[in-house]
This record gives structure tokens, sequence and C-alpha cells, in this order.
């Protein structure tokens, strides 16, 4: 865009006409010795300061007079129309000049050609921008871009207004050459003896690939030496990096400090609380990944194991912090909320990891250490949150077997309140959906260990059929957690399908039932199905071995060094205690 501006105001500039001027002829023979003639400019009649008429192709003019011209040229003193009377004679006199240079377009006398160079790098030294003052990291990013900018838009106005002059005189390569060097060595003073942050680095490289990789530019920021370029980028990398590490350490390390401050505040458990912790790691992570892909792969290559390790960091330091201040709390006194924030937490870290790994630069055992240590971190917290719930369930469920209460239905509010606290997101659902799992099959086992502790007889007194009670109980559980995990999820029908044992009294009505349980819930139906055939009181000793022979012929056990019975004979003998 600026090279683009500059253009259509260079060309309005150069179209533009002086009135009132006319044409002279203004150069005298002042010498002549051997056929060499030299000239020298007469004064304008009129006393103006227009350069003289020196477009006749007989008329000359001293190194001296182009040296005041080139001076002239430069400093913009010269309006459109004498300019173009200037390029003519810039031009002209660079190939009546009979020394040859290195120059492509022209050649001037090697005496005067040094002359015209310096006087080009003494133009490019007095009017190249300052540097900005120094001042601490990261508080001159501002002053950073105000320089780059206007550097490009200096360079670019110059370049552009002093091409149709200086080109085809053969001194436009020393110009651009010049400001090439002049911008490196301000590159160079700031990347090398300035303390920038790892952002005015970015700013820094990323404004020097869009000028010296852009099409448009290339003409204007021409690097006379390739290696300049690449070294000064590779420079860059090389103090961007350790950069990175720091700045990425030091935002991990307070989003624990602000965690462990304000992390454990009940009260303030939000949405925004909830996934607070993840979402700033990851939006830190992602931040320095993006901003190097911009640049270039390479780069992005060279950041992702760094953020990796960074990553593997906070993990260790964030599980470390988490278990010690639950060691702090009574586990049955814990909000559930935040135990749902820590699986959350972790869930999402082990999930956004792989992201970093690149497996053909990164050979580290980071990405294993960090998915090990998460998942231990979820497996650990699910525990507390079982035991929590089991607890929970065995405080309702036992003065609903001994008093016929209504604790059942406390039970389930209890559940729904604090399913309801979590946020309504995808990340809340997901965990809503592993507690109703988790709570589901702790309020099933309760309620069974509850059930065959309880004398069927006194349960027959109060409900009649203790089967349908224990199917409509059952069914509402179903209910519930069907709700909660908005799906009708197959394993939230354990109870469900254990009160089928009551149910059915036919002992072959029975032998199907329970082979289906077995095929179905091998696991689960181990463990309970021969207590609550015992339990329901209605079998003989030999009709419930009968029964479990069945099973055994139908469904024999695929596993049986993984699934032992000793501990369902402990469970009988204490089936009939109160």
């Amino acid at each position: 865009m600026a090279l683009k501006q500059t253009k259509i105001f260079y060309n309005k500039l150069k179209g533009k006409k002086q009135l009132g001027n006319e044409e002279k002829p203004l150069m005298k023979n002042i010498e002549q010795t051997d056929g060499e003639q030299k000239f020298e400019c007469m004064e304008s009649s009129d006393q103006s300061g227009v350069l003289p008429d020196l477009i006749a192709p007989d008329v000359e003019v001293s190194g001296e007079k182009v040296l005041d011209i080139l001076r002239k040229i430069l400093t913009e003193q010269l309006n459109p129309e004498e300019l173009d009377k200037a390029a003519e004679v810039l031009k002209r006199w660079s190939k009546r000049n009979g020394v040859t240079t290195d120059q492509k377009e022209g050649s001037f006398p090697q005496n005067w050609l040094c002359e015209y160079l310096q006087e080009i790098d003494q133009f490019v030294e007095n009017y190249f921008p300052t540097l900005p003052a120094e001042g601490p990291p990261g508080s001159q990013l501002e002053q950073l871009q105000d320089f780059l900018k206007s550097t490009q838009s200096k360079i670019c106005f110059e370049v552009i207004r002093l091409t149709p002059v200086l080109e085809d005189a053969g001194l436009l390569v020393h110009l651009t050459d010049n400001y090439s060097r002049h911008l490196f060595t301000k590159l160079d003073l700031l990347l090398l003896d300035r303390d920038l942050s790892a952002k005015e680095i970015f700013c820094l490289i990323m404004w020097g690939k869009d000028v010296f990789f852009s099409p448009d530019l290339q003409h204007v920021f021409r690097v006379y030496d390739p290696l300049l370029l690449t070294g000064w980028f590779e420079k860059a990398k090389r103090k961007l990096l350790p950069k990175l590490k720091n700045e990425i350490s030091k935002t991990l390390q307070n989003i624990l400090c602000y965690e462990e401050q304000h992390g454990h505040n009940e009260d303030s458990m939000n949405e925004e609380t909830f996934i607070r912790v993840y979402l700033d790691v990851i939006q830190c992570l992602n931040a320095v990944i993006e901003n190097s892909k911009a640049f270039s792969n390479t780069l992005m290559c060279k950041a992702q194991p760094l953020c990796l390790k960074e990553l593997h960091r906070f993990v260790q330091k964030y599980v470390d912090a988490e278990k010690k201040h639950l060691k702090k709390w009574q586990p049955l006194n814990t909000n559930f909320v935040y135990l749902f924030r820590i699986i959350s937490t972790c869930r999402q870290l082990r999930f956004y990891a792989p992201q970093l790994n690149n497996p053909d630069t990164n050979k580290s055992d980071d990405l294993l250490n960090i998915k090990n240590m998460l998942k231990e971190m979820e497996d650990h917290v699910l525990s507390v949150v079982q035991k929590m719930m089991k607890h929970l369930a065995q405080d309702n469920l036992r003065r609903y077997f001994k008093k016929g209460s209504e604790q059942i239905h406390v039970l389930t509010e209890a559940i729904q309140k604090q399913c309801a606290s979590l946020p309504q997101n995808d990340m809340g659902k997901e965990i809503q959906e592993i507690f109703g799992n988790v709570a589901y099959d702790c309020v099933s086992r309760v309620y069974l260990d509850c059930l065959m502790k309880t004398k069927i007889k006194r349960l027959k007194k109060r409900w009649e059929n203790v089967g349908e009670k224990m199917k409509e109980d059952a069914l509402n559980f179903h209910n519930t957690f069907k709700e909660l995990n908005g799906s009708d999820d197959q394993r939230n029908k354990f109870l469900l399908r254990m009160s089928e044992v009551l149910l059915c009294s036919d002992v072959d009505a029975l032998k199907l039932t329970c082979c289906k349980l077995f095929q179905d819930l091998p696991e689960d139906s181990e463990q309970y199905v021969p207590g609550l055939l015992r339990w329901k009181g209605v079998l003989s000793e030999r009709q419930i071995r009968e029964v479990q022979e069945t099973i055994q012929v139908v469904y024999p056990d695929p596993n049986p060094r993984c699934v032992t019975r000793r501990p369902l004979k402990g469970l009988c003998c204490c089936l009939w205690c109160e």
C-alpha cells in the first residue's frame, strides 16, 4: 500500500509544470585545449534558480557541476521540469565520459564516480530514520512498529522518487544497496544490542518477511548480499527461542499462582472459573505456535517441542499442587464441582498435548509423561468422587431401607443438584456424563448391598412385593441418569436388570434370566446374582445349585484367573446382617 501511494504521489509530482520559465541555453564555451571542450553554466536571466537548459546534445558540463546537480536531485531542490532535465544530464554524462565502472547502466570518470557515490552515501546517512529510544523489555513494541513503518515509507518514497533520475545513470543500484546496508545495521542494533521481548522480536522478523519477500517491494528493498538476510533471520531465531521459553514459563507460572490464590474459592466456581486453567494454558501455547507458523514452518517445528516441554513442567506442578490441596481437605466435604473441574482440566490438557508433538523432531518422552500424569490425576480424582458418592448413597439408602423414608428421592435430587452446577457447554456435558456413570455405579452397588443386608421379611411387611419395589427404584434411578447423560446408556440398566432376579420365581425361567445376565453383565452378575438368589429366600439350596450349574454350562467363565468367586462367599455370609 505504501509503495502504491508513493508511486501515485510521485507521478502527480512529476506531472506538474512550472509556468513562466522559458528554456534558454545557459552554457558557454570557456576553454578549448587539444580538441577538448569544457563548459560552465550561465546564470538564469531571471535569477530564479531554475536548472539551466542542458538538453542539447552538443552541451556538456563539468564533473563538479554534475555533482551539484546530483546533490540537488537528492535533496529535492528541483521542480519536476528541472528533474527531467537533470536526469538527462546524468544519463548523458555517464555515457560520454570514458572510464568504465562496474555499474550496469553507465560509466563515469573514476574520480568523479567516487564523489557521486559518497554523495549518495551521505544523503542516505543524513536522512535515514533514527532508532527509537531504548526502554524496558516489552515496552518498546509501539515505538518499534513506528520505526519500521517510517523506515519502510522513507525508503519506498526515496527509491521510487529517484529511480527515473538515477537508473539510467547507473547510480540506482548503489542507492538501494546503501539503504540495505543502513537498514541491516539498524536491524542488528535492535536485535543484538537491545533486550527485546519475544513479541518484539516477532514484530521484527515478521516485518522483515513481509518487506524482503514481497514481490512489490523487492526492487525497493534490494538485498545486495542474500547471506546477509538469511544470517539476520537466523540470528533473530536464535535470540527468539530462549525468549519464548522464558515467557511461556512465566505465563504458565502466573496461571498456577492465580489458580492457587483464587481457584479453590467454591463460591466463584462459575463457568469462566471452571474452564480458566486449561483455556489460559492452551491460548498461551497456541499463540506461540500460530505466530511461529506465520513466519515459517521451520520456526514452528522448533517452537513445538519447546511448548511441549513447558507444558510438561506446568502439568507436573499443577498435579502436585492439586494433590497437595486435596490432602488438606476432608474428602467427604470436598465440593463436587471442584473435583469435576480438575477432571475437566486434566482431560482437556491430555487431549491437547499431542498437537504440540512432532514425532519427526521431538525424541523426548514429554508427551508420554504428560499423558500419564494427567490420566493418573483423573483416576485419582474419580476415586475421590466415587468415595464421596458412595458416602452420599450410603447415608441416604441405609435410612431408606431401615425406615422406609423418602431418602431415595433426596439422593436423586442431590445428584441432580451437583450436575446442575456444571457449565452448560460441551465440556460440562462431557463431565456430567462421566459423573453420571460413576454415580450410577456407586448408587446401584450401595443399593444392592443395603438391600441384601436388610431382612427380606422386614421389607415384605413394608412393600409387600420387594421385587416390584426394587424395579420401581431401579427405573427411577435409570430415568434420572438417563436425563443426566442425555442418552439411554445400557450401563445405567444394571440395577434394573438385577431386579429381574427377584421378580422371577420359576426355576426354569430363572435359569434363562440368570444366563442372560451373565452374558450381558458377567462381572456384575458374578458379584451379585448368587447373593440375590439366596437372599430372596424362595429357592432351596438344591435349586440354587441347579441354577448356578446351568449358568456354568451355558456361560462358562472365559477367564477364571481374572474373576474370583471367593469374595462372593464372604458376601453371602453377611447377607442376613441388619
